[in-house]
């Protein structure tokens, strides 16, 4: 057989090929964790909103938005204690799902603990299957029926939850957590609020320690640092030794 051949029959071959060939994994580290099924995660240099497939935890109590306490913020702390600061391993069985939320829908991994069955299993969240289930949803739906059965956290027969989150928020007609006004500004319609801006010292170059970028004396960048995570240098070669990387023109 030629190589022309050959590599026919291989194109054929891998369309055949079922979807999980066009799964992703990435890693990243967590920065923040919104409540027991979203969590904000530093991926390749960009920050990502990352809903925990498959999964969907009681919701907190969030401003002048109703929760569903204790259990938002017992899913939310259990979460943290689970992820927050460390750096996890994410299963994606597209290479970019997302929500419409546009979210990035993953399995979430830490060391050897499958976060999302450790949420269910523990009693902190619900199985949630979406219009695709996942490869690891009969897993999920598995560790739900335990939960259940040993009447743990939200399915403790005397103070469990009453309510699915689903159901709470059709009711109370909710977007999930914090992401409808992000989503609003993302389509343009909610207006985004100037950056706010501090001052600087004259004539020092201002870095960026979260996204290890440094702009230069004078520029619109330097003034929107926050102080929390800015490193002041004399010299751009002061700050390059340092590791960071000059702000792109019209930032710097």
């Amino acid at each position: 057989m030629s190589f022309n051949w050959v590599l026919i029959v291989f194109f054929f071959a891998s369309l055949a090929l079922p979807s999980a060939t066009l799964a992703k994994t990435l890693y990243g580290r967590v920065l923040k964790v919104f409540d027991g099924d979203t969590i904000l995660v530093r991926v390749q240099g960009q920050e990502e909103h990352v809903r925990l497939r498959e999964i969907d935890a009681p919701e907190v109590t969030h401003r002048k938005k109703a929760g569903q306490e204790p259990w938002g913020r017992r899913a939310r702390d259990f979460a943290k204690s689970l992820v927050e600061k460390k750096t996890v391993r994410m299963e994606l069985e597209e290479r970019e799902e997302r929500d419409k939320y546009h979210r990035l829908l993953g399995y979430v991994f830490f060391d050897h603990t499958f976060v999302n069955r450790e949420m269910i299993s523990s009693g902190n969240a619900f199985f949630y299957p979406g219009p695709y289930k996942g490869k690891r949803a009969a897993e999920l739906q598995a560790a739900e029926e335990v939960a259940r059965g040993k009447g743990l956290g939200v399915w403790d027969k005397n103070k469990g939850l009453k309510e699915r989150p689903h159901d709470f928020r059709a009711r109370t007609q909710r977007d999930e957590s914090l992401f409808s006004k992000f989503w609003r500004l993302i389509r343009g319609e909610e207006k985004k609020p100037p950056p706010k801006e501090y001052p600087v010292p004259a004539h020092k170059i201002v870095a960026n320690k979260r996204s290890m970028v440094y702009h230069m004396p004078g520029s619109p960048g330097a003034a929107r640092v926050n102080p929390k995570n800015r490193i002041l240098f004399d010299t751009p070669e002061e700050a390059e030794k340092g590791g960071f990387r000059r702000a792109k023109t019209g930032n710097s």
